[in-house]
This record gives structure tokens, sequence and C-alpha cells, in this order.
């Protein structure tokens, strides 16, 4: 297909990877504070254009399950926490740089299309995607400043990027689902966003994955 792959992960577990149409000017794997058994979750590239670096930082962020688990939830935010570090470490304010993946976090009510009743009983169980402690972790990597880039260009679209197997969220009408994959942008590369969207209709397809493709295009 023409694509350099860049790819970190764990058979039968956890992955990233990262498709480019030219070579990466830097690849990092993991957090400089993983240790030798820490999960493969995260991979950072630099991209030349024009003199210009752009860098894509992917990642598939813990799910954590509840609120109550002693190893998961805590593994989310100690991520959380990591990513946020790393960022601020490297990065300063008018870089290019994107962060990306499956965050496994609902930044607003508006993300949350499961219905009221579901929404409530998640809440009072403590189940993972939208507890308020969840969100301020993400808000706390979004202060860098990063923009949610779907969000910024549909402040009002009630669109979703999971579905549960489960349940049949993706075949119910309406749609029962969450907008949890993201694509968050630096202030400077956001200047330079032509679109963004969710390519719902991948859920469609047969054998899917759970999740669907979320993109952004840039003009750089």
């Amino acid at each position: 297909m023409g694509y350099e792959v860049s790819h970190f992960g764990q058979k039968g577990h956890y992955g990233v990877a990262l498709l480019s149409k030219m070579s990466p000017t830097f690849v990092k794997k993991g957090f400089p504070s993983d240790e030798d058994d820490a999960q493969r979750r995260i991979i950072h590239g630099a991209y030349t254009f024009d003199n210009a670096d752009v860098h894509v930082i992917n990642g598939y962020f813990p799910q954590g399950e509840n609120r109550s688990h002693p190893k998961k939830f805590p593994a989310k935010e100690r991520f959380y926490s990591d990513l946020n570090k790393y960022i601020k470490d490297i990065f300063k304010k008018d870089d290019l740089f994107v962060v990306i993946g499956d965050m496994n976090v609902a930044p607003e009510d508006l993300d949350v299309g499961i219905g009221p009743d579901n929404m409530k009983r998640w809440l009072q169980r403590g189940i993972c995607c939208f507890l308020p402690e969840e969100r301020n972790w993400l808000d706390s990597l979004i202060t860098f400043p990063l923009y949610d880039t779907f969000r910024s260009l549909n402040p009002n679209k009630n669109l979703y990027s999971w579905f549960d197997y489960r349940s049949r969220g993706f075949d119910q009408d309406p749609k029962r689902g969450l907008r949890i994959d993201l694509v968050l942008s630096s202030e400077n590369l956001m200047s330079k966003i032509k679109d963004t969207g969710i390519d719902i209709d991948a859920r469609g397809m047969e054998k899917p994955s759970d999740h669907c493709p979320v993109w952004a295009e840039f003009e750089i």
C-alpha cells in the first residue's frame, strides 16, 4: 500500500501503530517512566513537511473498567498523568502536534448516547467512561491547550465512535454509543484544520470493530 509503518504492541493484547506516506524523522515508543513490563499503549512519531515538524502521538488508553477496580482504574489515571507530563516536558505551545486514539473517555454528556437511564446507572455503579474524575484527567490534558477537533467543528452534533457488541447498540434506533475516540490538536495545528469526522458506515461492515475510524484533515 506504500505506507511506512511504526508499531508497538504485545501479541494478543495491546498495540498502537503509525502509518504514513513518508518516513518519520523520529519514533518514540512508550513513556520515559515505563518499566520493563509496562503495557505497550503509546507511540510518538515526528514528520517533516516543508521544514515544519508535525508530531503524532497515538495512544490506546486503558479502559479502567470501574472506579472500584483496584488495578485497572488507577492504571488509567496513571496513563493520563504520564501522558500529560510527557506532553508538557517536550512540547511548546506553538508546536504542531496531535494526540489521537481510543481515549476511553466521553468528554461531554453530548458524547454519551446510551440513554439517560443507562447513563444514570453507569454513574451510580462507577462504570467507566464518563465518570467525573475521568473527565478531569482528560481536561487536564486539554488545558495545554489541545482542541477536540470533532467537537470544535461540530459543536452540537450527536455522533458516536464506539458501539457495544453485547447490547447491539449500533443496530438500535437511535443508535446507542459513546464518542471516546478523539483527535486532539495543538493550537497552531488547529488553525490548519480543513475537516474532521467519524466514519460510522465502517461499523456496519461484516465483522467490524466495535470502534469506528475517526479522522481529521489538515492543510500543512
